[in-house]
């Protein structure tokens, strides 16, 4: 056990300190020791709040196919082999299609149920404020629309295999389109067309391949990774994280009224919080910017003042400089001058209060490995002293850490 932790904190050394000794003063007398500080919170998006937006109707987008069959199955148990027609699930219903083909239309009313595991609807889809959809290693050759839906979970699927091109929602070639402050995920999928997504509550699109256009808009957390998209287009959205996407250039962006802008694949609107990294985009087709802001408290516990002399995220110093003010609301020692609010270092904490700081901040490129759910971040003292913590996308900061004395030689004390 004791050969375990050596290890493991010669690995911390190796990994952190390294990046930000040169950045420190060589004082290394007795103040560094009476010097102490701590983190006590941390966040992602301060105020981060996705913009309202109008969620479509069901049946609005493809009217060949509506929300209101004339004549339909319904469904209230499980379908396993072949049917011709239309299928319904009715209010509060549960319909499971296994390893079946429905040569027709798959709606989903209120409340309703609906899980297809290895299946293929020769049709369109549509479900309007139903519980819960469900599709695994599954087939659509038309167009799905899901209107505040609670939960969908697609995996290992196809959509518009017949690969029509004639449904326009926002613009042309429309494969998907799915609305409403609820669930979405979909992983491991085949789009050949659009995909828009508006209004989410937790929106999550991993490791697929759309042909067209992805359209993320007002959702409250975002995360797109791993993708091979058209084109991306991103705004209103609370919290948004873009990471590992291959974006070949096919489609345009943004939507009307504001686009598309001729030669641009990647459009950043105004999302509240926006991370980036390790994205292929062709060059020249960005359209706006993707910043996130990160706020992090630090108090000072010890018995002498504190000042912080550099700031690190993912163990890079950090390009900008940060925005702080006390807790205590009272006026920050900003170089010469006080003021309310200071938006340069250094970083002065005087005994006993703490400072709010918030960093604009945007990933550089190979920053770190995926899947990306975290920021790891660094603030060092005059003294040497420093503190670091990790701060997750949905949990805020990972642990309140006191500050360490970095690695020093002595004797001599200095």
């Amino acid at each position: 056990m004791v050969l375990i932790v050596i290890l493991l904190s010669a690995i911390v050394y190796v990994w952190v300190v390294p990046a930000f000794t040169s950045q420190a003063s060589k004082d290394n007398a007795g103040a560094a020791y009476s010097e102490k500080f701590e983190t006590v919170r941390a966040q992602f998006a301060n105020n981060a709040v996705s913009s309202p937006e109008t969620v479509a109707a069901c049946g609005s987008q493809d009217t060949s196919v509506g929300c209101a069959p004339s004549s339909y199955l319904t469904c209230g148990g499980s379908i396993t082999s072949t049917y011709t027609g239309n299928i319904l699930v009715p209010a509060n219903g549960v319909c499971l299609i296994t390893g079946a083909t429905v040569n027709g239309n798959v709606y989903v009313y209120s409340g309703g149920n609906l899980t297809v595991i290895g299946g293929t609807i020769n049709g369109g889809l549509e479900a309007n404020s139903a519980l819960s959809v469900t599709l695994t290693n599954s087939k659509v050759s038309g167009f799905t629309g899901l209107y505040n839906v609670d939960t969908v979970n697609i995996s290992g699927s196809a959509f518009n295999t017949s690969g029509n091109t004639g449904i326009t929602t926002d613009l042309c070639c429309a494969a998907m389109y799915a609305g409403g402050r609820g669930y979405f995920s979909m992983t491991n999928s085949n789009v050949t067309g659009q995909v828009e997504n508006e209004v989410g509550h937790n929106t999550i699109v991993n490791n697929n391949r759309i042909s067209g256009r992805l359209e993320i808009e007002s959702a409250d957390l975002g995360q797109i990774i791993n993708n091979v998209v058209g084109s991306l287009d991103l705004d209103a959205n609370g919290t948004i994280v873009i990471a590992g996407n291959t974006v070949t250039g096919a489609a345009g962006c943004p939507a009307p009224p504001l686009g598309p802008i001729p030669g641009k694949s990647v459009c950043y609107g105004s999302n509240a919080w926006c991370g980036t990294g390790n994205n292929q985009i062709p060059p020249g087709q960005t359209n706006g910017n993707c910043i996130g802001n990160v706020e992090v408290d630090v108090r000072n516990t010890g018995s002498t003042s504190v000042t912080f002399v550099a700031v690190y995220m993912t163990n890079i110093p950090l390009a900008a400089s940060p925005s702080w003010q006390l807790a205590s609301g009272n006026p920050t020692q900003c170089g010469s001058v006080q003021l309310p609010i200071c938006t340069s270092l250094p970083i002065v904490i005087p005994v006993g209060d703490m400072a709010e700081i918030t960093m604009g901040w945007t990933a550089p490129s190979g920053a770190f490995p995926l899947p990306w759910n975290y920021i790891y971040f660094i603030f060092v003292s005059s003294h040497q002293n420093y503190v670091d913590g990790y701060l997750y996308f949905q949990q805020g900061l990972g642990m309140p850490l006191q500050s360490r004395l970095e690695q020093r030689i002595c004797p001599p004390c200095y």
